[in-house]
C-alpha cells in the first residue's frame, strides 16, 4: 500500500507541491492506519482460514483456495490503487463505491476502456509489475510440510495455540476497525490529520471504495425549527406577474470539462478559448462562478434541475432519483414551451437520457438520433461541431419558444479532435488544451450559423461548463480552485453586458432563468437568482465527507471530526491561513447558512419534497 501511495503522488505531484517534504512523508505514517484496514477487510476470508486446525490447513486443495483469496484481494486492491493514479486528476478525490454505477450505464464503460487503456497504457504495466511482486512475496513464504510433528499434544501447547488464535483474532478485529477507538475510522478520519487534498494522500482507494459500497441513504439533520429554516434558507420562488412574461427561446450550453483555468480573459492571458473571450466582451458574465460538483454526472442535474451534488452519491444513480423534481424545461412547458435536450453522446450514457425524460424533456438528441457515425469520434459519441450545427438547423424546424440544452464532449477524455483539424491547434502544456481549442472553434462556428436563422434574435443563451479538469496552476488545484468555472449570459441585442463580481454556481442557473422571463408561478430551487441584487451570492459543494460553502472572499470548509476552517480565498489563493478563530464571526454567520443547506437538502430529497 506505501509503494502504492508513493506511485500516487509522483504521478500526481502538482497537487501536493505546496506540501512539504516532512508533510508529505508524515502521509505515509498517518496512511498505515488506513492500509491496515483495507487490508484486514479485503483478506478477511483468507485470514480467519489460516485459523483451521493443522490436517485441514496443510491439504494442497486447501492451499489452493488460500492462495486464491489472496490473490483476488491483493490484486483487487493494485486495481484499485493503479485506476485511482490516473482518475484522481479528473475527480478531485480517491475513488468510490458510486463508481460502479457511473460505469454501469449503457456502453460508457466499454467505450471508454479503449482510451483509457491507450492513453494511460503505463498503468497497465505498472499494475502488472505489481501484481508480479506480489506473486514473488507471496511465494517467498515457506510453509512447513509437517509441523504436526513438532507439535506435541500437552495442554500447554494446546493453550498456546487457543491464545495465538484468540490474539491472531483480536488483531483482525482491531486493524477491520482502524484501532481500538469506539467507532470505526472512516473517510472523514483522514481529514484528522489534514484538510483538503492533504487526506487524499493519506487515504487509500480501496479504503475509500470499501467505505463508501452501500452507502446510498441520507440522515435527517435538524440544526433548525422548520420556521427558522425557512428564514435562513428559503426554497420558495414566488411567481412574478403574469402579464410581464418574456417568452424568448432559451439555450444552454454546457462546455465539458473547461473551466475557468483555460479561460484567457478570466486569466488575463491568452488562454485556449479565443472565442468564448470575445463573447466574454458582450455578455453578462459572473466570474467566480463554482461548480456544485466534480463529474459531468452531478453537472447535469446542477444546471437542469438545480440540485447539487452534497452526497458521496451522484443523484442519478441515488435511491432519490425517482424522485419528483422540478428543472427548467418542467417549468417552462408549462408556459408552452417545448424542450430539448442534446448530447452527442452513445444514448444512455451517465443515464442522461433517462434524467432528462424525468426531468420533463420531450426530445433527447444523442448519437442514435444524429444518426451520421462518420462523425463519431470512436469513444464517447459526436464530435462537437457537427454536433452543435445540427442543433442550429434543428431548431429551425420548431415552433418558437423553446428550451434548447445542449452538452459538449469532445473536451472529455481522449481529447479527440477530427482528423481534418490536426495541426489547426497549438498543442498547450495539457493534453486537454487542443481539445479545448476545438470545443470552442465548434462554438464559434454554431454562433456564426445560428445568427443568421430567425429564432436567435428572441433568444437568451446561457453558456457555463459541467465541471472543471486537468490543472497545473496551483489555486486551480486547491478546494476552491477546482470548482472554478464560466457562467455567462449573452442576448443578442447587447442588453446583457457586464462583468458581476457576486459568487454564483451551477444551481443558480435555473431561478436565474426564470428571473430572467419574468416566470409567474411559484417554484422550488435550491439556488438563487443571479439577477435578484437583494440576495448575496453562494456556492455549496461536498467531496469526502465534508462540506465547503463560499460567499464573497470566504470559503468555509465543514467536516465533523477536523473541525472548520476558513479561508479568504481572494488574498490567500493557496490557502494557508486559517481565519476561524481571527474571524469568528464570519466563520460562525457562514456554517449557519451552510447548515440550513445540508438540513433543507437533506429533507427535500429524503422527503421527496422538491415541488411546490
Amino acid at each position: 500500500m506505501s509503494l502504492c501511495r508513493l506511485l500516487f503522488l509522483l504521478f500526481n505531484y502538482s497537487y501536493f507541491n505546496e506540501y512539504s517534504f516532512t508533510r508529505i512523508l508524515s502521509s505515509f505514517y498517518f496512511g498505515l492506519r488506513f492500509d491496515l484496514t483495507a487490508i484486514s477487510i479485503l483478506t478477511l476470508p483468507f485470514s480467519v482460514l489460516h485459523l483451521v486446525p493443522f490436517a485441514l490447513f496443510y491439504n494442497r486443495a486447501y492451499q489452493f483456495l488460500l492462495k486464491f483469496l489472496f490473490f483476488t484481494a491483493g490484486i483487487f486492491m493494485l486495481l484499485l490503487n493503479c485506476i485511482d493514479i490516473g482518475l484522481f486528476r479528473f475527480a478531485g478525490k480517491r475513488a468510490t463505491a458510486d463508481l460502479l454505477s457511473i460505469m454501469s450505464f449503457g456502453e460508457d464503460f466499454t467505450n471508454t476502456v479503449p482510451g483509457m487503456l491507450r492513453d494511460f497504457w503505463y498503468l497497465s504495466l505498472l499494475l502488472l509489475l505489481l501484481i508480479f511482486l506480489l506473486v514473488c512475496l507471496y511465494h517467498r513464504i515457506s510453509i512447513q510440510k509437517n509441523p504436526v510433528k513438532h507439535v506435541s499434544a500437552g495442554s500447554s501447547n494446546k493453550f498456546f495455540l487457543l491464545f495465538s488464535h484468540l490474539f491472531f483474532l483480536a488483531l483482525i478485529f482491531i486493524g477491520f476497525r482502524g484501532g481500538i477507538q469506539y467507532k470505526p475510522i472512516n473517510i472523514l478520519s483522514a481529514a484528522k490529520y489534514g484538510t483538503g487534498q492533504y487526506s487524499s494522500l493519506v487515504l487509500n482507494s480501496p479504503f475509500t471504495f470499501i467505505k463508501t459500497l452501500g452507502k446510498k441513504s441520507l440522515q435527517e439533520a435538524s440544526y433548525f425549527e422548520q420556521g427558522e429554516l425557512e428564514k435562513i434558507y428559503p426554497t420558495l420562488k414566488t411567481a412574478k406577474d403574469s402579464s410581464s412574461f418574456r417568452a424568448e427561446n432559451v439555450v444552454i450550453i454546457i462546455l465539458e470539462s473547461i473551466g475557468t483555468e483555460y479561460i484567457g480573459k478570466f486569466n488575463r492571458e491568452k488562454g485556449y478559448t479565443p472565442f468564448l473571450d470575445s463573447l466574454i466582451d458582450h455578455s453578462l458574465v459572473f466570474p467566480h462562478t463554482f461548480a456544485n460538483g466534480k463529474r459531468s454526472i452531478e453537472g447535469i442535474p446542477a444546471i437542469v434541475s438545480g440540485i447539487p451534488a452534497l452526497m458521496p452519491e451522484p443523484f442519478i444513480t441515488s435511491v432519490y432519483a425517482g424522485n419528483s423534481f422540478e428543472s427548467i424545461a418542467s417549468l417552462l412547458k408549462k408556459k408552452g414551451y417545448s424542450a430539448f435536450f442534446y448530447h452527442g453522446g452513445t444514448n444512455g450514457t451517465m443515464g442522461f437520457d433517462n434524467f432528462c425524460r424525468s426531468a420533463g424533456f420531450d426530445l433527447y438528441y444523442g448519437r442514435k438520433e444524429y444518426g451520421q457515425d462518420k462523425d463519431f469520434d470512436g469513444t464517447w459519441g459526436i464530435y462537437d461541431e457537427p454536433f452543435l450545427l445540427r442543433m442550429a438547423q434543428n431548431l429551425d424546424k420548431v415552433d418558437q419558444p423553446f428550451l434548447s440544452v445542449l452538452f459538449t464532449l469532445s473536451s472529455h477524455h481522449p481529447y479527440s479532435i477530427p482528423q481534418q483539424l490536426e495541426g489547426k491547434f497549438r498543442a498547450g502544456t495539457l493534453p486537454i488544451h487542443k481539445s479545448v481549442q476545438y470545443t470552442d472553434y465548434s462554438l464559434r462556428s454554431f454562433f456564426n450559423v445560428a445568427s443568421k436563422k430567425a429564432w436567435y434574435p428572441n433568444t437568451l443563451f446561457v453558456i457555463t461548463t459541467d465541471h472543471t479538469a486537468l490543472s497545473e496552476k496551483s489555486f486551480y488545484q486547491n478546494r476552491i480552485g477546482m470548482y472554478s468555472i464560466p457562467q455567462l449570459y449573452f442576448k443578442p441585442d447587447g442588453s446583457l453586458k457586464g462583468r458581476n463580481e457576486k459568487v454564483s454556481q451551477q444551481i443558480d442557473i435555473l431561478p436565474s432563468i426564470m428571473d430572467y422571463l419574468n416566470y409567474d408561478k411559484d417554484y422550488f430551487a435550491f439556488g438563487n437568482s443571479v439577477f435578484n441584487t437583494d440576495q448575496a451570492g453562494f456556492s455549496v459543494n461536498y467531496i469526502n465527507d465534508t462540506y465547503q460553502y463560499i460567499e464573497g472572499n470566504y470559503s468555509l470548509i465543514m467536516d465533523t471530526l477536523q473541525g472548520n476552517s476558513m479561508y479568504n480565498y481572494s488574498k490567500d489563493r493557496l490557502l494557508r491561513t486559517d481565519l476561524i478563530s481571527t474571524d469568528s464571526l464570519k466563520a460562525k454567520l457562514m456554517e449557519t447558512k451552510l447548515k440550513a443547506i445540508i438540513q433543507k437538502y437533506n429533507s427535500s430529497l429524503i422527503n421527496n419534497r422538491m415541488i411546490y
